[in-house]
């Protein structure tokens, strides 16, 4: 353990954000990386050294926000090194520092069905890993740019993951658990974390405590383990959750929170507490220099060091000071205050504080009450805000007698009223959520999609920004649609004066860059000059067109892009890319593109008669066939996606997947033993069902024709209900074999459309209960704790009438 070390103060501000800085990187002390809820990178290069000054380029830009972030060091192949960012959207994307917005990456990375948490990187084994939303981990093959393996048995998400060496992987948990794999996937150990663990560091070699890592977790705590999940110390002051931890050169820990601080660790103590003007501190990185980068949720990025000569000059600091002591602190967050008991300024100067970061609130001459923090360097008081009754504030909401931002309706179960939650936006998210299902008797399980659900309707207000004043901020639009908002939102049934089924709207799958898709396709391309394979300028350049038409798109309202030369030409040439191309792996950008173009088409091309039916190519190209599964399932995921898209998409589309239902059915019956184990293609599997059955039950004045269709499906959901594991809704459960529920959800919604649909065909009926033993699959579902849930006990309890 080194010697006491000078404080750290600020030394540049990094602004250009339009939301939370949600990751921050600096590889070098030349430049910085961050990212934002904006959804874009930004790469800062220092342009100046004393006062330090750093001018910011938009390195890549998403739809959605952007989570993390890691750094792969310069290599023969990537003389810059690689910045490995992802989030929401769920693809990681490799890009080196120097590309801008409109230069493609080295690489996009599909593999999770949900946001992507963490990533860490160890360059010199030749391996990166990442934890998602998913409740996945993967390590994935630097330059090879494939899944090389699954970490499995985690239950929940999966906040963090370390890259410990060469051969060992270390993953934090919201199941609680902490887990120690090799880099071929192979458990080694897993124990209890004592809370869901949020970030993990890796200490030095031959730490003075015998630890190997640091982990934070809920409980606000930073415990040390070693490897074999023996715990030798706990590391207490933060005062709510812990999102980033980081390790300097000097072998101190860094830590960041949702208390507006960053606290820096010597030993067991904290010998620095630095106070921010925002509520969330979302994450803290470590230069080689000791410098250290946070970022937080007002949209800002800094940069603090300990060196003199790199310090901010006097009006930065003065500006960066004035807005520490100008925030305004609620004070309902600091407990029960007798505002008339408050010692006055005179406090400050006879009592020194007893550690680092105390916290004392002081009555002003002006009768303003303002919190100060004790500073041991400094062997001062410093003022971190004023203390404000927000209960004034305008806007407000009532709940039992208290007032809020926000009052949410939560429809917990079918024919009972809402249940309320209340939320101020100087509470955190998580402990707002675990009141609240505590409160109503709710299981834990629910936390992360609560939290989530209060995070997104917040919209990340910050402290001292006025709550927006909305009747409903919750309102219909966000109550829970099955499918509709696979990253971060609450789940619950639908409202009690509204039937789940049958179902009538058809899903789209439109997550993911079409700007990424046709970079894939150009790299492929270059690689096949010169031989059969290879696209025409002609093509390129069409296919170029409509990739730029679809990254402008907007996937959220109806299908709207007006159908051109352009787009049937790409719609052919897709077509061979998805069909023809080889090795198979090279076809997934083709598709990417082909669902892109069947969710916005207004009307999706017909191109029977120079390119080729891509629905029939796609059937009859193998990529359904049991041993193709076995090796490459990605090309049959994203197939699903691209059909599912056509249903949802266009009148045309629908007619195309219509004329080919029958081998589209067909088709889909080996892919259904690799849904039990893998998400991505549960997901995709299940929301074609899902569309499948309200293409049949639509068709008015058909009904006939599609019965047969219906009969089928009821067999396959009915075995594909049966396949799924049992869930273990228990948060402290550390190695139960479970995974998503809403695969299960959607076959569940399939199966009841169809029966709720044809509730009058006795043939039918007749038929789901003594062949296809659809009451047994309820059975089995309710056994397996699906109807835990209570979106599944208002289907299922609507299937049981339908068949009575």
């Amino acid at each position: 353990m080194s010697g006491a070390q000078a404080d750290y103060k600020l030394s540049a501000v990094l602004s250009g954000h339009k939301s939370d800085v949600r990751a921050v990187l600096l590889p070098d002390p030349s430049f910085a990386v961050t990212a934002s809820r904006d959804g874009s990178t930004r790469v800062w290069k220092r342009i100046s050294t004393s006062p330090p000054k750093y001018d910011d380029t938009e390195s890549s830009h998403g739809a959605q926000f952007k989570t993390c972030l890691a750094f792969a060091p310069p290599s023969k192949e990537f003389e810059e090194g690689l910045v490995l960012s992802s989030g929401q959207d769920a693809l990681i994307e490799a890009r080196q520092p120097s590309l801008t917005t409109d230069q493609n990456a080295d690489a996009f990375m599909v593999g999770h069905s949900n946001q992507v948490c963490s990533i860490d990187v160890r360059a010199s084994a030749g391996y990166f890993v990442s934890g998602s939303w998913d409740s996945t981990a993967k390590v994935w093959g630097i330059g090879r740019w494939e899944v090389a393996a699954d970490l499995e048995g985690h239950t929940a998400t999966v906040w963090s993951v370390l890259a410990f060496d060469r051969e060992t992987i270390v993953t934090g948990c919201a199941d609680r658990a902490i887990r120690v794999f090799d880099v071929r996937g192979k458990l080694r150990h897993s124990w209890d974390g004592q809370d869901i663990v949020r970030a993990l560091a890796k200490l030095p070699e031959g730490h003075y405590t015998g630890a190997n890592i640091a982990a934070a977790t809920n409980d606000g705590i930073i415990r040390l383990w070693t490897l074999q999940g023996e715990l030798v110390a706990s590391l207490l002051g933060h005062e709510s959750f812990i999102y980033s931890l980081t390790v300097l050169p000097s072998g101190e820990l860094v830590s960041s929170g949702e208390d507006r601080s960053v606290r820096v660790w010597q030993g067991a103590s904290c010998i620095q507490v630095i106070t921010l003007p925002a509520i969330s501190i979302w994450s803290v990185s470590a230069a080689p220099n000791g410098d250290i980068i946070v970022g937080s949720s007002d949209k800002i990025a800094r940069i603090f060091t300990r060196d003199p000569d790199r310090g901010a000059d006097a009006q930065t600091l003065a500006s960066f000071e004035e807005s520490v002591q100008a925030s305004s602190i609620p004070q309902q967050t600091l407990g029960q205050i007798n505002m008339t008991d408050l010692p006055g300024p005179d406090f400050l100067t006879h009592k020194v504080g007893t550690k680092e970061g105390q916290h004392q609130i002081i009555k002003e001459d002006d009768g303003s009450a303002c919190l100060y923090q004790w500073s041991i360097q400094q062997q001062q008081w410093v003022k971190i805000g004023t203390v404000v009754d927000s209960a004034a504030s305008s806007g407000k909401k009532v709940h039992n007698g208290k007032e809020y931002d926000y009052v949410f309706d939560i429809d917990i179960e079918d024919g009972k009223p809402a249940l309320k939650l209340p939320f101020n936006v100087t509470q955190n998210p998580y402990d707002a959520a675990t009141k609240f299902l505590q409160d109503n008797e709710l299981p834990l399980s629910y936390l992360e999609q609560t939290a989530n659900f209060i995070i997104t309707s917040t919209q990340g207000a910050t402290l001292g920004q006025q709550a927006p004043v909305a009747a409903d901020p919750w309102g219909t639009e966000n109550r829970y649609r099955p499918g509709n908002a696979p990253t971060s939102s609450y789940q619950p049934p639908p409202a009690a004066s509204k039937q789940t089924l049958p179902q009538k709207e058809y899903l789209s799958v439109v997550i993911g860059k079409p700007a990424a898709a046709m970079a894939q396709v150009n790299k492929k391309n270059t690689e096949y000059s010169g031989s059969g394979m290879a696209l025409s300028p002609a093509d390129i350049q069409a296919l170029t067109e409509i990739a730029q038409q679809l990254e402008k798109y907007n996937f959220s309202g109806r299908p709207s892009m007006p159908t051109s030369p352009a787009l049937s030409s790409s719609v052919s040439v897709l077509t061979k890319v998805a069909t023809l191309w080889q090795p198979p792996a090279n076809r997934l950008a083709g598709f990417d593109l082909l669902r892109f173009i069947a969710a916005a088409a207004k009307d999706f091309p017909d191109t029977s008669t120079d390119g080729g039916n891509p629905v029939v190519g796609i059937v009859k190209s193998g990529i359904f066939d049991e041993r193709f599964l076995r090796d490459n399932n990605k090309l049959a995921m994203i197939a699903m996606r691209f059909f599912s898209n056509l249903l949802y998409g266009s009148s045309t589309g629908r007619q195309l997947v219509t004329e080919n239902l029958v081998a589209i059915i067909e088709a889909l019956k080996p892919v259904a033993p690799f849904a039990s184990s893998d998400v991505s293609v549960a997901i995709a599997l299940t929301t074609l069902y899902l569309n499948i059955s309200v293409l049949i039950t639509t068709k008015a004045g058909d009904t006939e024709r599609y019965a047969g269709h219906a009969l089928d499906l009821l067999g396959d959901l009915s075995s594909l209900l049966t396949s799924f594991p049992a869930v273990n809704h228990s948060s402290a459960s550390s190695n139960p074999a479970s995974q998503s529920t809403e695969p299960a959800y959607r076959s569940l919604v399939a199966l009841g459309t169809i029966l709720v649909f044809f509730k009058a065909d006795s043939e039918l009926k007749s038929a789901a209960k003594e062949i296809f033993d659809v009451p047994g699959t309820l059975a089995k579902l309710k056994q397996g704790k699906y109807l835990d849930e209570p979106r599944f006990r208002t289907v299922a309890g609507e299937i049981e009438r339908a068949l009575k």
